[in-house]
């Protein structure tokens, strides 16, 4: 029997081929091979193996391989490895359980290009696997300590203070792989868990609040294993704020255990409140009725299978407390495996109503008001699978004052099948999620369509155009030339020339503003399209100036700022965002912006610690981001100027530009001005653009500048409310700051 066997490599799952050789895409959050024996061999051996492949990422993927083994039970979080990554490639040393039915190689957690060689398990025995142990243990020593005499000298101290059973413990266990870096662990031990207080402490606080309400749990159960069945319930028992109530219906399970453990519990502690349904209606029918059980003056819904911390309830009883006309309270959350380790966090923006109809966002934990819930109505039948969804969407269209609690307050448990551990599991989901999306358009406004993205659990929708306004594109100009793909191009030429011959919105005008310089080829493509010339006369540059300067000239109601380095990718780019403009409470909106490259220039501007910046930039064009942040649509404090539409009646309400910013911030002063008048910024995931960035200046910010822009916003923004405070700043990446984590 070989001794080195090579795998057969099997794209089973959100992998593609891409193009050359041994390279690959990742197209959603769950990407994994399947490792297949060779074609002479029925399965894999146990034992102790070398498993060694060729991986690295492209671009910035971001690289979490794990081996997962199935020993005949399924994929289990219990068989689960993480596999280090050194010298270009994996080379771990990995002990198989005696019966091999299965191995998964997941690469990443999200999408991404990647290369990936051929992987082969070279079979050690017991004398190989103490060698290659003993080697890697040397190899771990500091090069002067790598002598023979050093290394007796080092085996000598630990036989006098370990005994032999201990040292063979160690060196067995020296070569399992190290975990991957924890950073969600350190934020739990260093932010969390600090911060918590224990139950006597919540119940003293509760004891004087004026606002004590009941808060009822629904919960409909469907063959749920007795073991996580018992853990969501004690997590409601846990709960340092006692006034709640459960409401369980058990949806005729079939399963012999569940409507006798239901009873007992019920029996047991009178504020679980129980009903069993005669047929099987699934999980809306199911929800209504546990519903219907309901008695308090707020709700929250919780899966059969999750679990909850005490101090849930607490939290948001503390809010309303704090102020009584809350309508709606969501947290963030994160998942938790089947051996209770918590991963995956989800650190969610502030209310974010463009966010909702890309994703289901605010999920768990989430508050209602009970009488919102009856003037809406139940869960409807025709989104069974998305049902929360769609009730969100149609709850979210009543409130008024909604506050957003970042803590983590729901932990999704992880079961093979589920959908927190992957959408993929559950297709339907997707289509009744759309059907809840097309009836919220056409509440609304007028449905254009409703449709998955490439990622699923992500959604495009978009609404059909109430009108179609004069658009008057402004654009700032040099009149220069640069190298864009390779030859010299005039960017004010290539510009017109893509926004014209590209975009399918026809209704739109040019406005050009210059330094009074333009070459006769430059003029000729302007009067070419029909573009209206402005001159800038001041010879100190000042871009905000100009962009005002044209703006005064402009006929149109709806302006779009543009720079002259930018060509069209999306045909419709006009109408996706005119179609966010017009929906009430939205005053500016911005595209997705690439480099030539094809990496991520711009989508969406955070402000953290007063210091605006391009979120994500530099990522891969398809990367889906954070939760989505940067494949849907969303609401961010800022976007670029670079690209950037809003209505003139807002543009003149807040008097423009400020051209005290002559170079930058002046795009992200103005949405903060917007927003400070209670107006959303958008960032428009369905417009994509090529922005070829600093050809014609070097990017630079000035010190006074930056300090101008402190000076007027830092008592005004102490936190970005669509960033996480626990996410790195510089650059804000969507990712816990490994400084600080």
């Amino acid at each position: 029997m070989p001794r080195i066997v090579r795998c057969r490599l099997d794209p089973f799952s959100q992998i593609v081929a891409d193009g050359e050789p041994d390279t690959w895409r990742a197209t959603g959050g769950d990407p994994h091979f399947r490792l297949w024996p060779p074609a002479d061999r029925k399965r894999h051996r146990g034992g102790w193996v070398r498993i060694r492949a060729d991986l690295a990422a492209i671009d910035r993927a971001k690289l979490t391989p794990l081996l997962y083994v199935d020993d005949g039970k399924g994929f289990r979080e219990t068989l689960t490895i993480p596999l280090e990554l050194a010298g270009g490639g994996i080379d771990n040393l990995v002990r198989l359980p005696r019966r091999v039915r299965g191995l998964r190689l997941d690469p990443m957690s999200g999408a991404g290009r990647f290369r990936l060689g051929p992987v082969t398990l070279e079979h050690l025995g017991p004398l190989g696997t103490a060698r290659e142990i003993a080697r890697r243990l040397v190899a771990r020593l500091p090069e002067a300590e790598r002598t023979p005499r050093a290394i007796l000298t080092r085996l000598r101290v630990l036989a006098r203070e370990n005994t032999p059973a201990e040292l063979w413990r160690a060196f067995i266990a020296s070569a399992r792989p190290r975990p991957v870096p924890a950073s969600y662990k350190a934020w739990i031990d260093t932010v969390e868990t600090p911060a918590r207080r224990s139950i006597a402490e919540m119940r003293a606080e509760i004891a004087g609040f004026s606002l004590r309400p009941r808060i009822s749990i629904v919960m409909p159960v469907y063959n749920t294993p007795k073991r996580w069945l018992e853990a969501a319930i004690a997590s409601v028992q846990a709960q340092a704020y006692e006034d709640w109530e459960l409401c369980l219906c058990d949806d005729n399970s079939s399963d012999a255990h569940v409507w006798p453990m239901l009873q007992a519990y019920a029996a047991a502690d009178a504020r679980i409140k129980l009903h069993r349904r005669s047929s099987n209606g699934r999980i809306s029918a199911a929800s209504n009725d546990a519903m219907a059980l309901a008695t308090g003056a707020y709700m929250t819904l919780m899966d059969h299978d999750d679990a909850i911390p005490d101090n849930a309830l607490y939290a948001f009883v503390r809010v309303l407390n704090d102020d009584p006309s809350v309508d709606f309270i969501y947290s963030d959350e994160d998942k938790i495996s089947i051996d209770g380790v918590r991963y995956d966090p989800f650190f969610k923006p502030d209310w974010s109503p463009e966010a909702l109809e890309s994703c289901m966002y605010t999920a768990h934990l989430a508050l209602y008001r009970m009488d919102i819930v009856t003037r809406i109505g139940g869960f409807r039948d025709a989104c069974n699978g998305a049902q929360d969804y769609d009730f969100a969407l149609r709850y979210t269209e009543h409130v008024r004052n909604v506050v957003h609690l970042p803590q983590v307050l729901y932990h999704w448990r992880a079961i093979l099948g589920s959908t927190a551990q992957t959408m993929d599991n559950k297709d339907y989901v997707i289509a009744a999620a759309i059907r809840g999306l097309e009836d919220r358009a056409r509440r609304t406004g007028e449905l254009d369509y409703a449709r998955s993205s490439a990622y699923k659990g992500c959604f495009e929708l978009r609404r059909k155009l109430n009108q179609r306004p004069l658009v008057s594109i402004v654009i700032p100009s040099a009149g220069r030339d640069s190298v864009v793909g390779g030859r010299a191009v005039d960017l004010l030429a290539a510009c017109l020339d893509s926004v014209r011959l590209t975009s399918t919105y026809e209704t739109i005008e040019f406005v050009v503003v210059d330094n009074g310089d333009l070459r006769p080829g430059t003029q000729a493509a302007l009067d070419r399209h029909g573009a209206r010339r402005v001159t800038y006369a001041d010879p100190v540059f000042n871009v905000a100036a100009k962009m005002n300067l044209g703006a005064k000239a402009a006929s149109g109601d709806v302006l779009i700022f543009l720079n002259d380095d930018i060509a069209v990718i999306t045909p419709d780019w006009i109408e996706a965002m005119l179609a966010l403009l017009q929906i009430p409470g939205v005053g500016a909106v911005g595209p997705k912006l690439l480099f030539e490259t094809g990496e991520i220039q711009h989508a969406g501007v955070s402000v953290v610690d007063t210091t605006p910046d391009h979120v994500r930039r530099g990522f891969p064009g398809d990367d889906p981001g954070h939760f989505f942040s940067t494949v849907g649509n969303r609401n961010y404090l800022a976007v670029t100027g670079a690209c950037l539409m809003l209505r003139r009646a807002d543009f003149e309400a807040v008097d423009g530009f400020d051209e005290a910013f002559a170079v930058n911030y002046n795009d992200v002063d103005l949405c903060l001005r917007l927003w400070a008048r209670g107006l959303r910024i958008v960032y428009c995931a369905q417009a994509s653009l090529y922005h070829y960035e600093s050809r014609n200046r070097d990017r630079t910010v000035e010190a006074d500048e930056h300090q101008r822009f402190r000076d007027r916003w830092a008592a005004t923004l102490p936190r970005d409310p669509y960033y996480g405070e626990w996410f790195e700043a510089r650059p804000p990446t969507f990712e816990l700051d490994p400084a600080r984590f």
